[in-house]
């Protein structure tokens, strides 16, 4: 073959991988959709969804996660077969789903965490919950960088009020602040500082101690008033003040602070609308 002609076909068979991966992509992308929009469609109707028609939803994700092992999204159309088959009540099909997961896509963390999150749910619903807790002990060691490690704690807590055991609860929910307040202490310009300031909100809520809310809320306002973590302490602070302890003077006293002082955060705006509601009350 002539020199200029083999260079040639060098170059169209290189043309066409790339045209293959783009297919490939697209074929990927295109399956996912059309999967995600009956799924969307299941979860609406499952009152009168039968067994044929999970099935057929989850033939077309399980479709995808062997035709593109390598794709993005081929975790996400595992973790929702897995979903499908906890949804008809196969909570033992939808645990050995879950797993898969963890054994194919180990490297998307996040993916990863949710399931071992499901898998702990699964157990718990079928009151085993030693099996449920060293699921979510597992979450916090392996994946610990996640969202869904940052809800154990609390949702530990919330599982033992539940069960009416006052004394775990309390241990529990003690542990829960604690590690949220780390959280907060050596990430303080994070999302996940924001994110633990709401954990926190929601441990003190669950037993009610809304004076000790406010009283770290405050602490937490003086102690980062050049980040964000202030005003939203402030804007959290001023709501409880109004709506759990009746003092509507004090949450005016703070929505004021974040207008003047943070105006140029995201709080600024509902900040303003709380005022002139407290205003016009």
């Amino acid at each position: 073959m002539p020199r200029t002609a083999g260079f040639l076909c060098a170059v169209f068979l290189f043309a066409a991988c790339l045209g293959g991966c783009d297919s490939t992509r697209y074929s990927a992308e295109k399956r996912f959709w059309h999967a995600s929009r009956d799924y969307n469609k299941l979860l609406k109707s499952q009152d009168t969804a039968s067994a044929v028609d999970y099935q057929r939803v989850i033939d077309k994700f399980r479709e995808i996660t062997i035709r593109y092992p390598m794709w993005p999204n081929s975790a996400q159309a595992q973790f929702n077969i897995a979903q499908l088959y906890a949804m008809q009540g196969n909570m033992a099909k939808g645990k050995d789903e879950f797993y898969v997961i963890l054994k194919d896509y180990p490297e998307n963390k996040d993916m990863c965490a949710r399931a071992l999150f499901m898998i702990a749910l699964a157990y718990e619903m079928g009151d085993d919950w030693p099996k449920a807790l060293e699921e979510l002990n597992r979450i916090t060691v392996d994946y610990p960088e996640t969202g869904i490690a940052l809800q154990v704690p609390v949702h530990i807590a919330e599982y033992y009020k539940i069960k009416g055991k006052n004394e775990e609860a309390s241990a529990a929910y003690s542990a829960a602040i604690e590690k949220y307040r780390n959280v907060i202490s050596k990430e303080p310009n994070t999302y996940a500082a924001l994110a633990a300031v709401d954990f926190i909100v929601s441990c003190y809520a669950d037993q009610e101690k809304w004076n000790d809310a406010v009283d770290y809320l405050g602490s937490l306002a003086s102690s980062y008033e050049d980040l964000v973590l202030a005003p939203k302490a402030l804007f959290v602070e001023a709501a409880i003040y109004e709506q759990k302890l009746n003092m509507p003077d004090k949450a005016e006293i703070n929505y004021k602070k974040i207008i003047e002082k943070y105006g140029n955060t995201p709080f600024a705006k509902p900040a303003k609308d709380q005022l002139a509601a407290l205003k016009k009350k």
